[in-house]
């Protein structure tokens, strides 16, 4: 498994965490709060409250400190994994 790395507003909070899972697949770790990126090593860090691991799209994620929105696009591991699951 690849390390966990920061998904962050366009002003730089953090909203969740990216990381893939043992079969590829991208997945969100997405924050019910954003964190200010300078917490990241903090022990702060460690109360984090994850709300959603996230496969597919999620639309206007917005950072509860700013008022910033993104939008998670699922990457195309997990797009695949969607369609095969349809055949089976």
């Amino acid at each position: 498994m690849d390390e966990l790395k920061p998904w962050v507003c366009n002003n730089g909070h953090v909203l969740g965490q990216v990381k893939r899972n043992g079969k590829g697949v991208t997945q969100l770790f997405l924050y019910r709060e954003a964190v200010i990126a300078s917490m990241e090593n903090d022990d702060e860090m460690a109360e984090v409250d994850v709300m959603a691991v996230v496969e597919g799209l999620v639309m206007d994620v917005r950072c509860s400190i700013c008022g910033s929105v993104r939008t998670w696009v699922p990457g195309e591991e997990a797009i695949r994994r969607l369609l095969e699951g349809r055949d089976g």
